[in-house]
């Protein structure tokens, strides 16, 4: 059985001064009024790729066809150069860097609806995508790594068998989730860092067989957010990011099985 994960609901302000964007001093204190300290305050890596949202929130396609997509990200936007600022005055060992999957992206540049169907009729578009896409995480995530990044995480809000089918979450697990946690184990060997996955992946892969809970259990109730910045070359995610600020005195990590 495929287990589901009921997301911890956290409605996202809309962005109402677009200089926020673009003002690191702004996106900085924007970021200081929230629970912890959390970039980017748009999605990063569809900005980079050509998108735009609305709001900071909501995004316009800007493909009409999953083949006409062009996935080169341009590290030049001043949305990316605030980031990196914000990133010094908020301090990068105590910020963690939010990512969304690349079924998210795909929703971003041209839609959910084109994006679904293509991951059922132009699976070898999709799986090539995929393969970019983790190239491009790779690198972004090497990128602020070097600024002294320590905590990551990593979001696929619909995948959900409930909203995708078992059969698509167990593609995206094989052609896409396990080959792209192998490369960030890979950085883990270099780098001290955290990774933080959405449950609803964490226990994709688990039920599937491609990696399994480990238990961490402390002295006593800490904040979730205080071990994810403890625990340091670790896969974490069994539960949301959004009960970062909940205390726990038994958390799991996540093991990928060998290949």
């Amino acid at each position: 059985m495929i287990r589901s994960y009921e997301c911890v609901d956290k409605p996202e302000k809309p962005i109402t001064n677009q200089k926020i964007l673009t003002d690191p001093s702004l996106m900085a204190k924007y970021v200081k009024a929230n629970e912890y300290f959390s970039l980017p305050i748009v999605p990063m890596i569809p900005v980079c790729l050509g998108v735009e949202f609305q709001n900071g929130r909501t995004a316009y396609p800007i493909y009409d066809d999953i083949k006409d997509i062009s996935l080169d990200m341009d590290y030049s936007k001043a949305e990316y150069r605030a980031m990196l600022e914000a990133l010094d005055i908020l301090g990068a060992d105590r910020t963690i860097i939010e990512m969304r999957g690349p079924i998210s992206i795909l929703d971003n540049l041209i839609g959910a609806t084109k994006a679904m169907k293509a991951m059922r009729k132009e699976r070898e578009v999709v799986n090539s995508l995929y393969q970019e896409f983790i190239s491009i995480y790779i690198d972004y995530i090497r990128r602020l790594l070097s600024k002294g990044v320590k905590v990551f995480s990593f979001a696929e809000s619909i995948l959900d068998p409930k909203i995708l089918g078992p059969k698509e979450v167990s593609k995206y697990v094989d052609d896409f989730l396990f080959d792209f946690l192998k490369e960030v184990e890979k950085l883990t060997k270099k780098y001290e860092f955290t990774f933080h996955l959405c449950p609803k992946s964490s226990l994709a892969l688990i039920d599937f067989g491609k990696a399994k809970f480990e238990s961490i259990e402390y002295d006593y109730p800490k904040k979730y957010i205080d071990i994810l910045f403890e625990s340091s070359n670790t896969l974490m995610g069994d539960r949301c990011i959004n009960l970062a600020n909940r205390k726990f005195q038994k958390v799991n990590k996540i093991v990928l099985m060998e290949e």
